[in-house]
């Protein structure tokens, strides 16, 4: 394969990458949210702060972006709808984030084109 059909395909395989976030999560989804969907989808459950640190950001940029991918926008409206949040019993000030039946959907579709 010479280098320009590497590339071409490589480029091909982003393109399709992106157009699935976009279509799974939204058209104008920032790139930070679409990274910490993937953060978050490496991890089994993982904390704001976990997860702040994973992405090198603050909780607060983090948790705003969690909320967006879970089931409510910060401005009140529906959100993305990939993620559960689950309150930690021992301490419900921790809330633990993990894939839910929609996000692993995505992640699979993802993962399919990464392997074509």
């Amino acid at each position: 394969m010479t280098d320009d059909t590497k590339t071409t395909k490589g480029v091909k395989k982003i393109d399709r990458l992106l157009g699935t976030f976009r279509s799974g999560i939204g058209e104008t989804i920032p790139m930070q949210v679409a990274h910490t969907f993937i953060v978050v989808a490496r991890q089994k459950s993982v904390t704001v702060n976990e997860l702040a640190e994973l992405v090198g950001s603050t909780a607060s940029t983090v948790s705003r972006h969690l909320l967006d991918l879970s089931g409510t926008l910060r401005s009140g409206a529906p959100g993305y709808g990939l993620l559960d949040r689950v309150q930690d019993p021992t301490n419900l000030r921790v809330v633990h984030y993990s894939l839910n039946a929609k996000g692993r959907l995505l992640l699979n579709n993802l993962v399919d084109i990464l392997e074509d």
